[in-house]
Formats: structure tokens, sequence, C-alpha cells
């Protein structure tokens, strides 16, 4: 009886205990949001007044007027966190005399100088923090600090830095890919390609080095410039890439193919077909369907006797979208007659492209 008035006591006071820290929690998350809306107003209308901001003297750096109280706010962690979060969001938005001013009032607020001191440290995410500002605010003046970055071990770090040195340099900035020699995840290339886009034009050089690059990852996102660059000048490095060793870079190789093809194009496909792992072969009647141009029909006539359904579809489809005649053989091959080629050649007569 007593061991259960003891353990009754203990929950309860559990309770009291657990209630009373809710209590306390809620009340300081809810002083916080309050604080938060108060930096959140303050920090909104200096933003604006700095978009806005004119020089009346033409050639002199005049100061954007800033509030006693937000410099004082500005020691403040929190606070400061906050509003390099909202002006780095502004920048990114902005251009021209616009980001301009907002630059000018991150670097008349000291904010570069705290970021170059935060690449002092050892924790990967503050240093990609860092990374992000200097990169973002177009400080070039900082670019050897970060540029060894570009091929740190941490693939945060790493990326942060070489998506910086495109801020700064532009197109000019892939020349990090000369020197790293760790992999690109799909994830990397993917962010690199997206911060491309929003570069302006210019002449882009190197991609044909880089095509020839040790590092597999290397050059299978050179491949993807020239993809979506429309290289055509260096369709004939591109074809080498499908004697590739690694088969990533092969498929890459067929993929950037069906943009800059020529009239041989399937041709130079189909006499690697044999040679090629599945999934390759997959993509190489599939590049086929879409460039055209076989000359040799009763090559493709001959992988009809495929096993597996998913090939033998693929194989048809190319027939009828690589050759005028294609689906001419198709329907005469016996084997037309029969499951599942029978069902499928109603399908691809409606894709037909001739």
């Amino acid at each position: 009886m007593i061991f259960f008035e003891v353990l009754l006591s203990f929950f309860f006071a559990l309770a009291i205990c657990l209630i009373t820290f809710l209590s306390f929690y809620l009340f300081v998350r809810k002083t916080w949001r309050r604080e938060y809306v108060k930096w959140d107003r303050m920090i909104d209308l200096l933003l604006r007044k700095t978009i806005f901001f004119h020089e009346d003297n033409a050639g002199q750096l005049a100061l954007i007027p800033v509030t006693r109280r937000l410099k004082a706010n500005l020691e403040n962690k929190r606070f400061c966190k906050q509003f390099v979060k909202k002006i780095i969001a502004a920048k990114r938005n902005m251009s021209g005399r616009y980001g301009e001013n907002l630059r000018h009032l991150y670097i008349q607020l000291g904010l570069d100088k705290k970021a170059l001191r935060l690449l002092e440290s050892r924790k990967w995410h503050v240093l990609a923090y860092a990374i992000q500002q200097i990169g973002t605010m177009g400080l070039k003046e900082h670019l050897t600090r970060i540029y060894r970055y570009t091929n740190n071990k941490n693939d945060l770090v790493r990326i942060e830095a070489q998506i910086a040195v495109l801020n700064l340099f532009g197109f000019e900035g892939l020349r990090f890919l000369d020197i790293i020699s760790y992999q690109m995840t799909e994830w990397q290339q993917i962010r690199l390609l997206k911060e491309l886009s929003t570069v302006p034009q210019a002449e882009l050089t190197g991609i044909d080095k880089w095509l020839t690059s040790g590092n597999p990852s290397v050059v299978i996102f050179a491949l993807k410039l020239v993809r979506n660059y429309h290289r055509y000048e260096l369709y004939e490095n591109t074809v080498s890439c499908l004697d590739h060793g690694d088969v990533s870079v092969r498929k890459q190789a067929i993929s950037t193919l069906t943009e800059i093809y020529t009239e041989s194009t399937s041709e130079e496909l189909l006499s690697r077909f044999d040679a090629e792992t599945y999934k390759n072969q997959i993509a190489i009647l599939n590049a086929i369907a879409v460039i055209g141009g076989v000359q040799n029909v009763s090559t493709l006539l001959g992988y009809l006797g495929a096993e597996k359904h998913e090939m033998k579809f693929a194989v048809a489809r190319a027939l009828v979208n690589g050759s005028a005649t294609g689906l001419e053989y198709l329907i005469n091959d016996p084997r037309s007659k029969t499951y599942p080629l029978r069902d499928m050649i109603p399908q691809l007569k409606s894709e037909i492209k001739w």
C-alpha cells in the first residue's frame, strides 16, 4: 500500500513538473514570437528603405540611415541571424541598383567581417552559412578565401563554395571543375545547373577539357552543359564519351546526343548496343526513337526476340519512330502477330511521328 502511495506521489510530482515546464516553454516561445514579429517589422522597414535608397551625390558612397535601436539589436545573435537571413533572401531577388544597395548596407553594418570570421570555424554548417553569405552578397574581393572550399571534403560546404564562385564570376566560376577530386552528386549538379540558368549568357569555354576529366562526375556535368547549351561543336567529344569506362557517363552521353544529334548518330548508338548494359540499351533505343535516321532496320529487328517486354516495346518504338519504313517492317515480321507485340503495335501507331 505504501509502495503505491509513493508511486502515485512520484507520478503526481512528475506531472506537475511537466506542466510547469510546458507552461514556461510556451510562455518563452510566445515572448520570442512577439519579439520576432517586432524584429521582422524593423528589418523589413530598413530593407525597403535600402532598396529604394538614392544617393544625392553620384560617385560618393553615402551611408544608408540606420536607427540606433537596430544597430544595438545587431549585437543580439538571434536578431543578427534573422537580419542576415532576410537581407540574403532580398539580395537573391534583387539585381542592379537595388541589389547593390543591399550589398552596401550589408558591408556598412560590418556583416561581411562577421561572415569572414565564421570562415575560421571548424563546424561545417557554420562554414557553409558564411560562404553562402559571401557568394550571395557578391563579395568578389574574398574569392581566394572561399575558392579552396570548392574541393572540401564536406558535401554541403563544397556545393555552397561552388555556388558562391558562380555567383561571383558566372560561367567563369566553373573553373573549379579543373581541380575538384570529389564526386559531384546528382543533387549538387542540379543545384549548379539551376544557378547557371540565372547567370547572363556568356561564352563558356573549357567544356572540351572537362569531357576528358579523370573525375567521372565532372564528365557527366560537362555532358549536361553540352546538352543544355546545345554545343554542337562538341559532338565528336560527346560521341567519344560513349566509350567511357563509367556506365553513368555513357548513359549521360546517350542522353546528350538526343539534343545535338546528326544523321549518323543513331548508327553510332546502334554500333555500341551489344556491349552496353541493359539500362543503357533501353536508353539507346529511346534515343533512337527521338533521333530517327536508322539506316540498317534489320539490325533493330534482330533485337525483337528479347525476352523482357520492356525491351521488346523499346525496340518496337525505335523501329516505328527511327525509320520511315520501320512500321512496315514491324508489321510484316511474324512476331508482330504474337503477344505482346500484337498489343503494342496499336499504341505505337498512335505515337508515330513520320
